[in-house]
């Protein structure tokens, strides 16, 4: 099986398992993630962008933009899976995406759940690191 990513436009039952297990170690409460996961699918503004291999949802982020940038936030992979380019992979695809709509920036905003790891991770993808965010001029 190949590894594919894309933005999820509806629920399944295979789906909420996999983003309850990728997020359980930023929110440990599994009813908040379901019902953040049901508000984000109603939310037109954002949109969740998720890696799928064999069947399963290992890696995920969501995207907004504006007239210039995308904005990317929640990025996590699967435990079992990191280090394998999962997360590159997605990265990848974002910068892509933003492409596509002629944005002129990839823009990781700075947050808690910006930990050491993920910092160093975005530098190696080749964005820059500001004052309150991490950005990849498109």
């Amino acid at each position: 099986m190949r590894l594919s990513a894309f933005t999820v436009t509806e629920s399944t039952p295979q789906l909420l398992i996999d983003i309850t297990k990728l997020y359980r170690p930023f929110q440990h409460d599994e009813a908040e993630i379901k019902n953040r996961f049901y508000e984000l699918l109603q939310d037109d503004s954002q949109t969740l962008f998720v890696a799928k291999f064999n069947d399963r949802h290992i890696g995920g982020l969501i995207m907004q933009h504006d007239a210039a940038a995308l904005f990317l936030s929640c990025i996590a992979v699967r435990d079992i899976t990191q280090q394998r380019g999962v997360g590159k992979y997605l990265i990848q695809q974002a910068i892509e995406y933003a492409r596509s709509l002629s944005l002129e920036t990839v823009t990781v905003p700075k947050s808690a759940q910006v930990t050491v790891e993920l910092s160093a991770f975005l530098m190696h993808q080749g964005f820059s690191e500001q004052d309150s965010a991490f950005n990849f001029n498109c």
